[in-house]
């Protein structure tokens, strides 16, 4: 059966609601790809990270009724992914977190420093691995991830085909994930540290 095509996720989020299961299919073929991809920067497993990806798009057709999704789909998304991988990981790695709960004070010490140190330099090294990219691709690749923009809405700024921006962002995905590759663990550790430092501050 041909997929159907929808004018946006918006409008097929309506329709699968109702149980349309194409309108379904049509979000699970625009975006799994990506999500996995996404997940594989942080996970570095590709098996894990398809099998999280699956587990949210099961989901979002068990709750379609009740979903509530206050921006984009692609945020939706990549915010369900976050908060799955720091779950597993807090599972793997409790230490980490009650070693982090026990510095909630704020009161740095050599630990700590040493802690900021190795955040500078993972962060240029993000940095950098983001500015080596080609001009186009880094450019959708910041719309897509820092300005948090559709594929659609930088199809229309830019004056290109959402096809064509979507391929621009499989594009830089994989060349970070190649320029990162050595560093993943690292940086993961990074992203799920200011996820559960920044909800020990506003706690």
């Amino acid at each position: 059966m041909v997929n159907q095509k929808y004018k946006d996720d918006a409008e097929a989020l309506l329709l699968m609601a109702e149980g349309n299961i194409s309108a379904y299919r049509f979000l699970f073929d625009r975006h799994f790809s990506d999500l996995c991809n996404f997940l594989l920067i942080y996970l570095h497993q590709k098996e894990l990270s398809e099998e999280i990806a699956l587990d949210i798009f099961t989901h979002i057709w068990e709750k379609r009724q009740t979903l509530q999704i206050k921006a984009t789909f692609k945020s939706f998304l990549f915010a369900a992914a976050k908060n799955k991988a720091i779950t597993l990981y807090r599972k793997e790695h409790q230490r980490i977190f009650i070693s982090l709960d026990a510095n909630e004070s704020g009161i740095p010490n050599d630990s700590t420093t040493q802690f900021l140190m190795e955040n500078d330099e993972l962060r240029s090294l993000i940095n950098e691995a983001v500015l080596k990219l080609p001009e186009k691709c880094r450019q959708i690749y910041l719309m897509a991830w820092e300005e948090n923009l559709s594929y659609n809405e930088i199809a229309v700024q830019l004056g290109l085909s959402p096809k064509t921006i979507e391929n621009h962002v499989g594009i830089a995905l994989h060349k970070l994930r190649e320029s990162l590759k050595p560093y993943y663990k690292q940086i993961f550790m990074l992203w799920i540290t200011m996820q559960l430092l920044t909800k020990i501050s506003i706690e």
